[in-house]
């Protein structure tokens, strides 16, 4: 379905996909990050070559779609979705460079927990993407990625719990804080993208 609405001049097709990748990818490294605590500095100058990535992918979207995009769907819908996508990898790399900075003295509870489910919801979400153009394989992934998202809820609210029981450290409390928010809130940006691609799929079945 999602094909016919693609011109045949561009590929916009293609670059939604490669947009999707990188910010899987970007969220593999993440997890590795939180589970290896290890290399902090090489996995965010890696996660940052794919968000520099995706700034260059999203601008080219949207330069097309400013440019050359006649569709029987809104553009609108394809900014959003675009840019839905950029905004979860722009906090990916946020998460990472605060991990690198912050020097955290011991690891992050509850994060290796937290970047499991945004791994997941973002492989889950990544093969919306890739089958946008059929309604029947992506309507029950898009319920799962929301699901997803009410679990980093409640894990978000347990490693609160957790931190403000177990940390002595106010400085080291302040900066695991800051960091879980964030990733809490990645998670958050993958449950919009989902609507994102749910409400054009409503739109246009």
């Amino acid at each position: 379905m999602f094909k016919r609405f693609l011109p045949k001049q561009n590929n916009f097709y293609e670059i939604l996909n490669e947009l999707a990748t990188n910010v899987l990818e970007s969220a593999r490294l993440l997890n590795e990050m939180f589970s290896k605590h290890e290399n902090f500095a090489d996995y965010s100058s890696r996660i940052h070559v794919l968000e520099n990535r995706c700034d260059d992918l999203t601008h080219n979207v949207i330069s097309d779609l400013n440019d050359t995009f006649i569709t029987p769907i809104d553009r609108e819908d394809i900014y959003a979705l675009v840019n839905s996508l950029d905004d979860i990898i722009d906090t990916i790399d946020t998460v990472g460079s605060r991990l690198y900075m912050y020097k955290l003295k011991s690891q992050l509870q509850f994060g290796p927990q937290l970047s499991d489910i945004l791994l997941v919801q973002m492989g889950v979400l990544n093969d919306v993407i890739k089958h946008i153009q059929d309604p029947k394989q992506t309507t029950e992934k898009i319920v799962q990625v929301k699901s997803l998202e009410t679990e980093g809820d409640i894990v978000f609210k347990d490693a609160l719990l957790n931190l403000f029981d177990d940390e002595t450290d106010t400085i080291q409390l302040i900066k695991k804080k800051e960091i879980l928010e964030i990733i809490e809130r990645a998670i958050d940006k993958c449950h919009h993208s989902a609507t994102v691609v749910e409400g054009i799929l409503i739109k246009n079945m």
